[in-house]
């Protein structure tokens, strides 16, 4: 007997002759597969794809999409490292040119605008948390964690006080205590 909880894969959903296989003009010279790729990387047959609409794949793949834990429709009962509440309007502007696809290599001329964001986003923090200076440089709940034990042990060893606990709850997230030790 089947799960019930199981979902069909794309292959059994399959339906000949329902692929819509629409790609855009291409915008670059047509050429050949065998002048770029060697002829031993080259299948013999075209792969075996399933047959579907696009609305059934879009529906496959929102239906998979419920079945995660997300803070969208559950109770989520973790740090807010691990899921926090992203606004769908962030979401998209982050997708916008100038934001996406920034690599760390590319030339500052070319970032500018990102640039100008972020420094104003770090002085309206330290504006509102009433510090002179914050960083944006941690990239996750547990290095931000990190990043202000060692401050803070800095700020200390700055100014002559010897504080090297930390209390950490019984409940708290396991990064915590790891971070109190790696902090000193």
């Amino acid at each position: 007997m089947r799960n019930r909880q199981a979902t069909r894969l794309l292959f059994e959903m399959s339906k000949p002759g329902s692929a819509e296989r629409v790609l855009p003009t291409a915008d670059v010279p047509n050429v050949p597969l065998s002048d770029v790729i060697p002829p031993e990387y080259l299948a013999d047959q075209p792969p075996e794809l399933p047959e579907l609409s696009e609305p059934d794949v879009v529906r496959h793949f929102v239906n998979l999409s419920t079945r995660n834990m997300s803070v969208d429709t559950h109770f989520y009962p973790l740090g807010s490292c691990t899921m926090k509440y992203n606004p769908k309007r962030n979401e998209s502007l982050s997708g916008l040119p100038g934001f996406s696809q920034v690599h760390p290599l590319q030339p500052d001329d070319t970032i500018q605008g990102l640039l100008q964001l972020l420094y104003e986003l770090q002085e309206m923090l330290a504006e509102i948390a009433g510090l002179p200076a914050v960083s944006l440089q941690p990239a996750a709940g547990a290095q931000g964690e990190l990043t202000a034990l060692l401050t803070a042990a800095a700020y200390f060893r700055h100014t002559g006080h010897n504080r090297t606990k930390v209390l950490v709850p019984d409940g708290a997230h396991g990064t915590n205590p790891a971070s109190a030790t790696m902090a000193g």
